[in-house]
């Protein structure tokens, strides 16, 4: 059977991950090559190119090693193990990243780590050392010093246990102290000048800017003006589809200009909820701009045609010697696509004859160096006759776009990335008030649970062959169950909540440690080095850590059924590491900064009490949905409904002669709000009660 993944097998004799690669290798006494690379990565394109469709790498890895290649995607666990196990033979090496490349032995002992690798050590690859070299080097070493190999493999290992119960089993006790820490390493690491955090390469940090809505909307200044400033700069930065909508994966600047040019659902999702939420919380129109911008590129190019479900990503290239081409415009391009409009794009997207991609002279990424009213002001045009320009600008140059070999997409329905994607929809559909996208989304969630569950109600991370695979796993438990208690609060269809506290019942049983922690997979009795062993972590990267979702949703479910468990279990996990939060942490842990606050200042909610048809219950359930208050519990409950009524009962509100609005913080309330007006006023008084 071919390896599971999307890219080229080459002359290589590539083989499926599982215990039988192990029992070959044993077998014919050869050391494993593992490649881990993904359909949307550039360099793992270009480490087949160079290296692995190199004649004599093929033939060196066909005769002497027993070659398997993954894929990231589909197997994120694996991925991960290998990301963070240190090498015998170069411990100190903790380059990760994809590719990733790693020599095992056939008792799995990692021996060599390494990222991308030229076929060997040629002036030209800038490398002291090639595949070649390195593969021979090592094999050399473990022929001849096997067994030192294996003891100082067994003393690493144990270092390397006890650093990771040391980094994560650290109970303490949750308070505020804890949140202004993880605000304090933000602002160490912030940068000031273009926004974001850091410096190149610069990723979005989705779990922080999350943090920092949160922060804004308690506090103020300085959270508003770093959140605000970093969402502008991403949005003009070329690390934006300037003509297209959505974010390529990172900027290898720290302007934001340069990007790599794969676009991700799982950066584009939580982006989505982040500029529709800054809209709402701001009224800063540009932020609705973008959020609908992101919108149209993901119901373009990822949502499946009959709403099946998100696909996964976008491929940055279209060939081996493509390097962002169907992205990317040189001034000549841009005067022949957009005619009498070309003078004014090529200014207002800081075009040039030189170009921003190094050895491709000329090719310019599209991105807005000043801001509309600015550019209007350097071309002494009014603001609305230039945003009319730019439009018709941008009409032609998608039309000529389109007439590009686009990118390849990876259409596979993974479960955590659906769930991050119907939970941003839902959120964008009541920021934005598009109906569309609520409808759209719901149908894609009917699928997800019909195609992706098995019959504990249980998701798998996705199905090849008519089976689900990789069944268990956290990641795919916290973001669907985070999206079904959405789904559930939009629609007060109970199959929803149910399907929740399946998803929930099971993270309790099977994905908890014995101090509270949650693990990535179910840990099964080990039958050999193929099964590698579950995973504790907090960290968010890229995307906020499964285990702060999975926290905050068990805390959410406690206050929709009224099951203390769930709650008990999100805070013992967030207990379970509390202890270890420092500003060390830097960018990693706004996802836990934003679930340990929910523990100990929510949940917030908004809750509408009134006949579902009422004009007023209506107006208000609107106002509801279009306000920002973090991670808010908004239900709009019907009294005549018998659903609805158990509902009013678990949370303990009462009805009244009129439509009304409880805004609360926990189980305190503020005065009921009976218009849109009064329930604006009471939101803007539940942010100071904070």
């Amino acid at each position: 059977m071919a390896p599971e993944t999307q890219t080229k097998t080459h002359e290589i004799q590539w083989r499926q991950w599982g215990s039988d690669l192990f029992d070959q290798a044993a077998r014919q006494d050869k050391l494993i090559i593992f490649d881990s690379g993904a359909t949307w990565c550039h360099w793992c394109h270009e480490m087949d190119r160079l290296t692995y469709e190199d004649p004599e790498v093929a033939e060196l890895i066909n005769s002497r090693f027993v070659p398997v290649r993954i894929d990231r995607d589909r197997l994120p666990q694996v991925d991960a193990y290998y990301q963070q196990a240190r090498a015998t033979l170069n411990p100190n090496n903790r380059a990760g990243g994809w590719p990733l490349t790693v020599v095992i032995s056939p008792e799995g002992i990692v021996l060599f780590k390494a990222t991308f690798l030229p076929p060997r050590q040629e002036p030209k690859f800038g490398r002291a050392i090639g595949l070649i070299e390195t593969l021979n080097q090592v094999d050399r070493i473990w022929r001849d010093k096997r067994e030192s190999i294996t003891a100082s493999a067994a003393k690493l290992a144990e270092a390397s246990s006890l650093h990771t119960k040391d980094l994560y089993d650290r109970p303490g006790k949750l308070n505020q102290a804890l949140v202004d820490e993880v605000f304090s390493g933000l602002t160490l690491a912030f940068d000031s000048t273009h926004g974001g955090f850091g410096s190149a390469p610069k990723f979005f940090a989705s779990g922080s800017l999350e943090f920092l809505l949160l922060k804004a909307w308690t506090s103020g200044e300085p959270a508003q003006s770093m959140l605000t400033k970093t969402l502008e700069m991403m949005s003009r930065g070329g690390v934006f589809d300037q003509l297209g909508g959505g974010f390529h994966r990172y900027s290898v600047d720290e302007r934001w200009h340069v990007p790599h040019f794969e676009k991700m659902a799982y950066d584009n999702a939580p982006l989505l909820a982040i500029y529709a939420n800054a809209y709402a919380l701001t009224g800063e129109t540009q932020f609705a701009d973008t959020a609908r911008n992101i919108l149209h590129w993901m119901n373009e190019t990822l949502l499946d045609e009959n709403r099946k479900g998100f696909y996964a990503s976008q491929n940055a290239d279209v060939g081996h010697d493509d390097d962002g081409g169907y992205f990317t415009w040189t001034e000549s391009q841009m005067r022949a696509a957009a005619g009498d409009d070309a003078d004014i794009a090529i200014s207002y997207y800081g075009v040039d004859s030189i170009g921003d991609m190094g050895d491709s002279a000329g090719k310019n990424v599209l991105h807005r160096p000043r801001t509309l009213d600015q550019e209007a002001k350097l071309l002494s045009m009014q603001p609305e006759t230039l945003a009319h320009k730019i439009t018709a600008a941008n009409k032609k140059l998608l039309a000529t776009r389109s007439t590009r070999p686009a990118p390849s997409v990876d259409k596979t329905i993974f479960a955590d990335i659906n769930g991050m994607c119907i939970d941003a929809y839902l959120t964008a559909a009541g920021r934005l008030e598009d109906e569309t996208a609520r409808t759209d989304v719901l149908a894609v969630l009917d699928s997800v649970m019909s195609e992706l569950r098995n019959a504990e109600g249980v998701f798998g991370h996705y199905r090849r062959d008519d089976k689900l695979q990789g069944v268990g796993k956290l990641a795919d438990q916290a973001w669907m169950g985070r999206a079904l208690l959405h789904a559930y609060q939009v629609t007060l269809q109970l199959e929803y909540l149910e399907a929740a506290r399946a998803v929930a019942d099971f993270i309790l049983d099977s994905l908890v440690d014995e101090t509270g922690s949650f693990l990535s997979m179910a840990d099964t009795a080990s039958t050999g080095p193929a099964d590698v062993e579950p995973l504790i972590g907090w960290q968010d990267s890229p995307t906020r850590s499964a285990s702060s979702v999975a926290g905050q949703m068990l805390i959410d479910l406690t206050h929709l059924t009224g099951e203390q468990k769930y709650a008990d279990a999100g805070a013992k996990a967030l207990t379970s590491f509390a202890g270890g939060i420092s500003q060390s942490w830097s960018t990693f842990l706004g996802g836990y900064g934003v679930s340990a606050e929910h523990f100990l200042n929510g949940p917030r909610s908004v809750l509408v009490v009134g006949p579902s048809q009422d004009e007023a219950t209506i107006a208000l359930t609107a106002e509801a949905r279009r306000r920002f208050v973090p991670s808010a519990i908004v239900l709009a409950l019907d009294p005549s409904a018998e659903a609805h009524r158990k509902q009013l009962e678990t949370l303990g509100y009462a009805t009244m002669d009129r439509p009304v609005t409880y805004v609360c913080l926990g189980k305190s309330c503020l005065a009921p709000a009976f218009d849109s007006a009064q329930l604006s006023r009471r939101i803007d008084e539940l942010a100071k009660t904070n």
